[in-house]
This record gives structure tokens, sequence and C-alpha cells, in this order.
């Protein structure tokens, strides 16, 4: 493991019926198969990113916590010393990102919040 802080944006998904049947539902509608490929990443506007279904509070791969059962859906958006990203840039990016929850919150019955967080990973 490295040693670099990364800044995420991160969109937290709290479904209202199974965690991974509505992962695996939003997981279909990007066209990404459940099984037999690598499902790490799901593209959202211009960006792709990772996901994870909470097993409890904490998930120490990704250094990140939330509740059990909630969907996490995030994006380093820096790596590392002195990487920058633009205001205008992160808005944009958060704002692809919420249109897309907004969308899947309707179709599976959810809710989200939008997040930034940080990691030293």
């Amino acid at each position: 493991m490295s040693t670099h802080p990364n800044v995420i944006l991160l969109c937290t998904l709290t479904p209202e019926g199974l965690s991974r049947a509505t992962m695996r539902a939003i997981l279909a509608n990007a066209g990404i198969a459940d099984e037999g490929e690598d499902t790490d990443e799901i593209p959202i506007g211009y960006e792709k990113y990772h996901h994870v279904v909470m097993e409890e509070d904490y998930n120490d791969d990704w250094q990140l916590t939330s509740k059990e059962g909630d969907l996490l859906i995030f994006d380093f958006v820096t790596c590392g010393y002195g990487e920058q990203i633009s205001w205008e840039q992160l808005a944009k990016q958060k704002d692809e990102l919420e249109a897309w929850a907004k969308e899947v919150c309707l179709l599976q019955k959810c809710s989200y919040k939008i997040s930034v967080t940080a990691n030293y990973w």
C-alpha cells in the first residue's frame, strides 16, 4: 500500500430494498454484466467510478466509511501530493454524478448523498 492522500468524490446510495440486488440492477442498466467481466468501474459522464456495497460501516480496502448496506460510487479526483483539480472541473463532475444519482434513484428506489472525502491509500 502506498502512502499518498486521495481526494474522493463520493455518492452514497441508500437503497430501499436489498443492497446487492440494487447494485446488480445498477450495473445491468449500465451494460455491465454481474459476472465474467471486470465490474470494478461504472461509467458516469466522462469519468469511470469505482463502486462498493458496504458490508459493515468501514471498508478497509478503500478506507471508506458509511452505513452497512449503503452503495458507494466514487472517484479519486486527486491521487497524491500536489495533484489539483479546478473548482469548475470538480463542480462539473459533481453535477454529472448528481444527475446520474437522481436518475438511478428514481429507477431503483433509493436516496443519495454527494460528498467529498479522502483516504490515505
